[in-house]
């Protein structure tokens, strides 16, 4: 699968993550719909300030489980996205030795012409 499609697919598995755990909380804790992202995003980030606890024990119960898949699917969706910046990087970083090393033939190659030119008139000479 190309990359670039794999970091779409999971970008978006990622943000139905955040969001189906924003609605559970929304409904089972009570929390307006800010206050539940917000406490997602800092659930899976592994920030916890702690501001807000689950009070519920369905809400506990959930962020149990919620908390290991959510955190797997933030450190998943980063792998993707760093690695795709690296490839990306690294394709420009071998285009430029690429082009480095063809100036640096040029330049051997006129270098040895040169040498060549001033070379054969004066073994003619002798």
């Amino acid at each position: 699968m190309n990359l670039h499609k794999h970091l779409l697919i999971s970008l978006s598995i990622f943000l139905i993550v955040i969001s189906l755990g924003a609605y559970a909380y929304y409904k089972v804790e009570g929390w307006s719909l800010l206050d539940s992202f917000y406490f997602v995003v800092i659930t899976i980030t592994t920030i916890g300030y702690g501001d807000f606890v689950p009070q519920t024990v369905t809400g506990k119960v959930f962020t149990m489980f919620f908390s290991f898949f959510g955190i797997a699917m933030a450190f998943y969706f980063l792998s993707i996205l760093s690695s795709n910046l690296f490839k990306k990087h690294l394709g420009q970083k071998v285009g430029q030795i690429k082009k480095e090393v063809q100036r640096e033939e040029e330049v051997k190659e006129e270098t040895e012409k040169i040498i060549k030119s001033v070379i054969k008139p004066k073994s003619k000479k002798k």
